[in-house]
């Protein structure tokens, strides 16, 4: 039985795997994280490595027999499967429904946890990474889970909302998301820059255990005068994150590309 399983869903280079470790340093013992599980699909056979050589998996205490897979069952104060890159039907599924005692084992209570970071940045950040994913796919997914975020879709029960931009400076806002998911909140992990994926996608892990020193919000400076970026965002899109994250930085204006120019050379 887990008394407390959360499954989180973010775009990747939206802060997913620095979320995932806050809320894993956080939690009571035992805990078991499983990391970037494929959508309607059994996470614990599933989720991908951190890094080369490394498990998908990470749990405190370790078991007994080094290497030993985890398995579902088990008495567990936290189980946390995450997903990246995948529509909210894929990741929170059907199937996982259909399985989900099975799979995962019986859960005290669950919790569906949405990470968005505004998209100027997190564009920035996947092209700098080489994501894959298209401009048109990548568009209509961040809306997707955007209308989501906003409720103006209700697809998703039991859900708590992460917003990357507040979460990553502002302390008050982690300590209100550490008591809605019910953890002593103590803020460890906050300053530490997860390795997997090879940490940022601009610094690496040369900022951990000083994360918040990291520009995080000046990503998109790098990419303002390319076509190929700026082509990303629709109206629509503008729309949802001014509403979630305020308007776009002062110097993106969208519409008009000399205008960058004329303001980086102030």
């Amino acid at each position: 039985m887990n008394d407390l399983e959360i499954q989180v869903l973010g775009m990747s280079r939206s802060g997913n795997h620095a979320i995932c470790n806050w809320i894993f340093n956080q939690a009571d013992e035992p805990k078991l994280l499983l990391n970037c599980a494929e959508g309607k699909t059994n996470p614990f056979v599933t989720c991908r490595p951190f890094s080369s050589g490394q498990p998908g998996w990470r749990e405190t205490p370790e078991p007994a027999r080094h290497g030993a897979a985890p398995k579902a069952g088990t008495e567990r104060a936290l189980l946390m499967h995450s997903y990246e890159d995948s529509w909210l039907a894929h990741a929170f599924s059907k199937e996982l429904e259909a399985h989900h005692d099975m799979w995962l084992g019986p859960s005290r209570r669950r919790v569906r946890l949405l990470i968005l970071r505004d998209p100027y940045n997190l564009c920035a950040s996947r092209m700098r990474m080489g994501a894959t994913l298209s401009p048109h796919v990548l568009r209509q997914m961040w809306k997707q889970h955007a209308r989501e975020a906003l409720d103006d879709t209700r697809k998703v029960e039991n859900k708590v909302i992460v917003l990357y931009n507040r979460w990553s400076t502002e302390a008050a806002y982690r300590r209100d998301i550490a008591e809605e998911l019910g953890l002593n909140f103590t803020d460890a992990g906050a300053d530490q820059v997860p390795r997997t994926m090879g940490g940022s996608s601009f610094d690496g892990t040369s900022f951990d255990g000083r994360a918040a020193e990291m520009a995080t919000n000046e990503r998109w400076k790098a990419y303002v005068r390319d076509p190929d970026y700026r082509a990303i965002f629709d109206t629509e899109m503008v729309s949802l994150a001014t509403r979630l994250f305020g308007p776009p930085p002062a110097g993106l204006e969208l519409g008009d590309p000399a205008s960058e120019d004329a303001l980086l050379e102030k």
